[in-house]
């Protein structure tokens, strides 16, 4: 993967991305270790830092693409999406509860495989 990022690849990773959290919001760790190839400890600990965040029953998504890549509060986009020097692209997406900013940022990479980009969970941090 090049280190340009342009709009396609943003909205490729903001799909991702959502993909992604949509699973986080279910709190499951099987759905976490089925769709995205984790192993159950992590799965585990993912779920785990959810729950240190969020309460059980607020709703977690990403900023709609619209909004995504926008500056917010303090200059940052709620998704932002850069190359890195070792190749995958980085995202760091701050993660809404029932549609308002939360303190947490999930932090993942994209890279190509076989064509296609795959998303990796790096970690979840204030």
């Amino acid at each position: 993967m090049g280190k340009a990022v342009t709009d396609s690849l943003r909205r490729q990773a903001h799909a991702l991305a959502t993909a992604f959290v949509h699973t986080l919001d279910l709190r499951d760790p099987g759905a976490l270790q089925r769709e995205w190839a984790m192993s159950p400890a992590l799965a585990g600990e993912i779920c785990d830092m959810v729950d240190s965040y969020f309460a059980p029953q607020q709703r977690l998504s990403l900023a709609p693409l619209a909004q995504a890549f926008a500056p917010g509060q303090g200059g940052r986009p709620p998704v932002d999406v850069y190359a890195t020097d070792a190749g995958p692209l980085g995202m760091e997406c701050m993660l809404l509860a029932d549609g308002r900013p939360g303190e947490a940022t999930v932090h993942l990479e994209v890279a190509g495989h076989d064509g296609a980009l795959r998303l990796s969970y790096k970690y979840i941090g204030s």
